[in-house]
């Protein structure tokens, strides 16, 4: 045997002992990250687990030894990317209930425009199972809202809804268009005054009569 060959032979045998010897927390950690470059990349869909397994060099069970499948995998990635953005959100929305923040709207378009590791996740699928997990995300940021803001009464019960998904439009046409700074301020400040003259003015509307 060639030296050549016997140390590529080594340096294969001490990559799979390196791989062997991960900690599971590791482990998991590196299925993820390289879960969310393809699907992100390439799309929900059209990521399967034995891509997942080639691209970060290990075998399939063991892919399966953590996960169930790609939507159990896409699962954890936007549980984990949610409660990021929902430390970050929560002083906004507690200054939204005390009246505290001037622009509160375009201060929450901001934090939802950097994190574009979640827009562009919530974007890569288009199937039942992804479009299914992408609701469950705007409805628990919709929760959130609705703990800080004015109840919006029975003339307008889908307002909250609104706002989550004009949120969520704007700041994923901020990363999508790639909106320098001043730009994305432009829109932040457009649609603050959109969403708090629209909540003053169902908030402040009367019930209706009965006829």
């Amino acid at each position: 045997m060639s030296a050549k060959v016997y140390t590529a032979d080594m340096q294969t045998l001490a990559s799979a002992g390196s791989r062997r010897r991960l900690p599971s927390a590791d482990r998991r950690q590196q299925i993820l990250s390289g879960s969310e470059s393809l699907f992100t990349a390439r799309g929900f869909e059209a990521v399967t687990m034995g891509d997942i397994a080639r691209t970060i060099g290990v075998s399939r069970p063991t892919i399966y030894s953590y996960f169930t499948s790609t939507t159990d995998i896409l699962a954890e990635l936007l549980t984990a990317r949610l409660h990021d953005l929902e430390e970050r959100l929560a002083p906004l929305l507690a200054e939204i209930h005390s009246g505290e923040r001037a622009r509160p709207f375009a201060a929450i378009l901001h934090e939802l425009v950097q994190d574009q590791a979640l827009l562009t996740l919530l974007q890569s699928g288009s199937g039942p199972a992804f479009t299914r997990r992408r609701q469950q995300v705007l409805a628990d940021l919709e929760q959130r809202l609705h703990a800080h803001l004015p109840s919006p009464g029975p003339r307008t019960p889908y307002l909250l809804t609104c706002i989550t998904i004009l949120l969520h439009g704007a700041a994923a046409h901020a990363v999508n268009a790639q909106l320098d700074p001043a730009a994305t301020a432009q829109l932040a400040n457009t649609l603050d005054l959109l969403l708090n003259t629209g909540v003053q003015a169902f908030t402040a509307s009367p019930a209706p009569t009965a006829c």
